[in-house]
């Protein structure tokens, strides 16, 4: 079995092995030789490196940067907003899992407010930045949607 992942010098490579050794060594004693038999390849998974968990954050905001310009709807995300989320939504036990959770917590949930409660809509945006340890967004409700707002009221007003 060989090591597909990011090692890159000899010290890794071992790790790698010492540790491959010792996980063949536990299923060999926690299961039976004919189940192992059975198996056609054991996969062992590295740790994600903090590098990974940054580059995960920021595919992840992109997904959401997309979703939101389908609705007309610019974010834009703070480099120290980055650096929390990869902090706080990477799990060792979990790996990355637990950050989908938290980008929605910390951010979807807000901007959805934002969207039903301010009105954000096309050509709006929202920046996210962390300012003494919280999210602060900063809401631009977008000069086509407050238009068309002041429009639609001038058209009720003409016809009543």
């Amino acid at each position: 079995m060989e090591k597909i992942g990011f090692a890159s010098d000899k010290a890794e490579k071992a790790k790698y092995e010492d540790v491959k050794t010792k996980v063949m060594e536990s299923l060999k004693d926690y299961f039976r030789p004919e189940f192992l038999n059975r198996l056609d390849s054991i996969v062992l998974f590295d740790v994600l490196s903090p590098e990974a968990i940054r580059d995960i954050v920021r595919v992840q905001i992109e997904e959401v940067k997309k979703r939101l310009a389908d609705k007309e709807i610019a974010l834009s995300v703070g480099d120290s907003v980055l650096e929390y989320l990869a902090k706080e939504g990477y799990n060792p036990q979990y790996g990355a899992r637990p950050l989908k959770r938290l980008i929605q917590e910390k951010i979807l949930t807000k901007v959805a407010s934002y969207m039903i409660t301010q009105g954000v809509g096309k050509g709006g945006s929202v920046a996210v930045s962390m300012k003494g340890g919280e999210f602060v967004f900063d809401v631009k409700k977008g000069k086509r949607t407050v238009t068309k707002v002041h429009e639609e009221e001038k058209e009720l007003e003409k016809t009543s």
